[in-house]
């Protein structure tokens, strides 16, 4: 588990970057996981842009906790930032 202070470093890095998946009103079909996985399995840090009401996005970065492993370090509006270790690694 990431403490406050290191999701407030992440939230900070996040910041700069782009979203590298987007969740249209289709939802989370098996391959926006896969796309998901490979993202954090490549970078560490994401971003999601997501397409839809508030209550469906909620679900759906659950779904995406989930599924991935991953840890919500924030999010605002439709965009969230998702951070998972690799394997065998720590963080600093």
């Amino acid at each position: 588990m990431l403490s406050s202070s290191e999701k407030k470093v992440l939230r900070g890095e996040a910041q700069l970057l782009r979203p590298r998946v987007k969740v249209g009103k289709q939802g989370l079909p098996e391959g926006v996981i896969e796309e998901i996985e490979s993202a954090l399995s490549r970078d560490k840090l994401i971003k999601v842009r997501f397409e839809g009401d508030r209550d469906q996005i909620t679900e759906w970065i659950t779904e995406i906790l989930e599924k991935t492993a991953a840890q919500l370090v924030g999010r605002v509006g439709k965009t969230a930032s998702f951070y998972r270790e690799k394997e065998g690694e720590e963080r600093e």
